[in-house]
């Protein structure tokens, strides 16, 4: 049971030991971080378990029951447990960024033990008929040990590191567990450091989303070979593929949850390249989009993709009662509208946005307060203004290379829909001007509405 390598923390460290656990669960829930192979995982709720909990995975073998236990208790930090379950147990499904495995599932066990300040890793693998199967070769255990309060160490510790197979998905190399994961988990340990935003896709269920893009991703990639505007080809292909996937999962859980068949309508206000609609139509939702300038690319697309050249001015006569959701993709200007248009075009009418640029009702949006960055703060501005229109207002982290970076450099969207109390009544536009009124006369250097 051989340590394969340690790491010392920065001296003086004061986030440990909290810190390591922050760590580890970036690693537990998100490992696609660091592990560029991986889309995601799928984890299961943790509850506290004892030996007997691993029975499924250590198909009666006496010997290797007892070698996994003797590894999962041969730590110094604790002589003996107090508790009769003294692990907390969960279990996570790897999810590929490109499927490799067939129908067979790719998993791990996971034992937190916050008496010993350790976790260990126990993959199996698991056929469609329910036979599972120990990768026993594979198990590996991180610990957290202490010289004195100021002198801390990380650990990687294998149970049978002669025995280790690598695929470079589910199973990484030990070398790069050593060179890549254990100074990340060091570092994120030391800094832990809460994120303004949710986790990446944490709306959708990751595994259709996965699929779900790597189709939409060969469908629509010769796009990248034909693109004939000046901008990166590669970044706005494969960036308005993600957000096309998003939607499209969104929308097939929205559609699920409601038990509605129709796919959902759309406007793209500000539609810019107009890819994303050319997508979204294909894919079998009717929908069109607005942009005051003509690209060179929309005559490639086809009459099928409805793009209209024409100045977006909110009013009365830019509402679009019959559209189940509107779009701002980086719509700029428009961004803080998009939510009013939406209430004042019908009560069951939903919006998303994904803001890049920040304006306001009048101009460029002026900062209220130095405590959140300019983003969070721009986000929540937006949020705001859904609120007062009368939606639910949900935030999620897109997996794009965006401009604006949250997270691990994903955009942050802001999307919104009205709660059934809410179906059948506009929201108080009186409301939201007194707001409006209120906001501005307040906020330093603007003007008073």
């Amino acid at each position: 049971m051989p340590k394969l390598l340690d790491m010392k923390f920065p001296e003086g460290c004061g986030t440990l030991p909290d810190g390591f656990w922050s760590a580890v669960d970036v690693w537990i829930k998100k490992p696609h971080v660091v592990n560029k192979r991986l889309c995601g995982v799928k984890e299961t709720e943790g509850r506290q378990a004892d030996g007997e909990d691993l029975r499924f995975l250590l198909d009666d073998d006496v010997e290797l029951f007892k070698n996994v236990m003797l590894f999962l208790c041969s730590s110094g930090a604790s002589a003996a447990h107090h508790q009769d379950k003294p692990w907390t147990f969960s279990t996570r499904t790897f999810i590929p960024k490109v499927s490799c495995y067939g129908s067979t599932l790719h998993k791990e066990a996971i034992l937190k033990d916050f008496d010993r300040q350790q976790v260990t890793f126990l993959p199996f693998e698991e056929a469609a008929g329910g036979k599972v199967s120990l990768r026993r070769g594979n198990i590996y255990q991180l610990r957290l040990c202490s010289e004195s309060c100021e002198e801390w160490t990380l650990e990687l510790h294998v149970l049978t590191s002669d025995s280790w197979l690598s695929d470079g998905v589910a199973y990484p190399k030990l070398s790069w567990l050593s060179s890549d994961l254990l100074p990340k988990l060091v570092r994120w340990a030391a800094e832990c450091k809460s994120s303004e935003f949710r986790s990446t896709l944490s709306l959708l269920p990751v595994e259709k989303y996965s699929l779900l893009y790597q189709q939409l991703k060969e469908k629509y990639k010769a796009m990248v070979k034909v693109w004939p505007e000046v901008t990166d080809p590669e970044k706005f292909v494969y960036e308005d593929v993600a957000i096309a996937t998003y939607l499209l999962v969104l929308w097939a859980e929205e559609r699920a949850e409601t038990n509605l068949t129709p796919p959902q309508s759309f406007v793209d206000l500000g539609c810019g390249n107009g890819l994303l609609v050319h997508i979204l139509t294909n894919e079998g939702h009717p929908g069109r989009g607005l942009d005051v300038r003509r690209r060179k690319i929309w005559d490639m697309y086809g009459p099928q993709t409805v793009l209209e050249e024409k100045a977006i001015t909110p009013s009365e006569s830019f509402l679009f009662p019959g559209t189940d959701w509107l779009i701002g993709n980086h719509s700029d200007e428009l961004t803080p509208w998009i939510p009013v248009i939406a209430a004042r075009s019908s009560a069951s009418c939903r919006y998303f946005v994904l803001p890049c640029c920040f304006f306001d009702f009048y101009g460029k949006y002026q900062r209220r307060q130095s405590q959140k960055s300019q983003y969070k703060e721009y986000i929540d501005f937006i949020a705001e203004i859904s609120h007062v229109c009368g939606f639910n207002t949900e935030e999620d982290c897109l997996r794009i290379p965006s401009t604006k970076r949250v997270g691990q450099g994903w955009g942050a969207l802001v999307l919104g829909g009205r709660c059934p109390a809410c179906f059948g009544c506009f929201p108080a536009l009186t409301l939201l001007i007194q707001w409006l009124n209120h906001l501005f006369s307040s906020s330093p250097g603007s003007a008073e509405a």
